[in-house]
């Protein structure tokens, strides 16, 4: 983490099996492993100071989100909208939910969200699931969708952005324009607003703070939804691009990623190869980097410094 050294370097990709390729993934990391979702099919547990394989189970679909670790559980959903849960230990599958199944979908993916013995499952369907961790039986559920005749694009409801659980509250946002916040025991939403969003929204003590997928930063009050303010991320950041001399050329504008409050800031990178620091209370751009290549993924904090992983495989560390 101080140095970027590489200390091991594990393959989790079975040859014969996965000869025709696959992308996607991510880690979590607990108890001492490393736990690798694959979109090679794949879940696998690494021992943490080694790299040493500690177990691999094959699943059906691609797995494009991160595995979420609770206990003695490790969750994750692959893109056929099934929620495995795992044995930490053994690998072992003790119990999986199928949400409904959409053939459209984000190309992002979600990650559970898990408190106490509650799971929080986002699916491609605009479903939030609400499940025992025990035995993944359903506690509740609610559907996060608008359907716009305007735009045939709010057909996708996929729940790309990880839902939030904070304070007897699940905050969770949708492709297809809806942001919900529900109450975590019963599913019932306290408030809804009009944000179509591919990222997760952050809570952060009386407000959420949520980046929509036109590029504004909006900030609702927690318990009651009204917003307090909105900013235009985008704004003098438009740009040109294709066509032949001044024909058929289209506008553009970045894509988001985050947000992340790191020493009483709001971070977010973006398509652009940008990250971009904010004013919390103004959403005024206070400090922008330039980081070589786009990012898509949003940064991660750790012991005083910020993680950034571009689209080209670079890993940043920014103090």
């Amino acid at each position: 983490a101080d140095t970027g050294a590489v200390l091991w370097k594990t393959d989790v990709k079975n040859g014969e099996r996965d000869r025709n390729g696959g992308f996607g993934g991510g880690v979590a990391v607990a108890g001492g492993k490393v736990f690798v979702s694959s979109g090679y099919r794949s879940m696998t547990a690494l021992d943490a100071n080694t790299g040493t394989v500690a177990w691999t189970q094959p699943v059906d679909a691609p797995i494009h989100g991160a595995p979420t670790v609770v206990g003695s559980h490790v969750f994750v959903v692959d893109v056929d909208s099934q929620l495995f849960a795992f044995d930490v230990d053994t690998g072992a599958q003790d119990w999986t939910y199928r949400g409904i199944a959409e053939p459209a979908r984000v190309m992002r993916a979600s990650s559970p969200a898990v408190t106490g013995n509650t799971v929080i499952a986002p699916f491609a369907s605009g479903q939030l699931v609400a499940l025992s961790a025990l035995n993944g039986q359903s506690l509740w559920e609610q559907t996060l969708s608008r359907t716009s005749r305007t735009s045939a694009l709010s057909e996708v409801r996929d729940v790309a952005g990880r839902p939030v659980i904070s304070r007897g509250m699940v905050f969770g946002v949708s492709h297809s324009g809806v942001l919900s916040a529900l109450d975590l025991r019963s599913g019932q939403p306290k408030w809804q607003l009009p944000v179509t969003g591919v990222n997760a929204p952050l809570p952060v003590g009386d407000v959420v703070f949520v980046v929509s997928k036109s590029g504004e930063l909006i900030t609702a009050n927690r318990d009651t939804g009204q917003i307090y303010w909105t900013r235009e991320l985008n704004e003098g950041r438009a740009r040109k691009v294709g066509g032949f001399l001044r024909f058929g050329r289209r506008t553009i504008t970045p894509q988001w990623s985050g947000p992340l409050l790191a020493s009483n800031r709001l971070v977010m990178v973006n398509s652009y190869g940008e990250a971009v620091a904010f004013d919390p209370k103004t959403g005024v751009a206070q400090t922008t980097l330039k980081l070589g290549a786009p990012a898509y993924i949003a940064p991660a904090a750790y012991n005083g410094a910020l993680y950034v992983l571009t689209d080209t495989g670079q890993l940043i560390c920014i103090r």
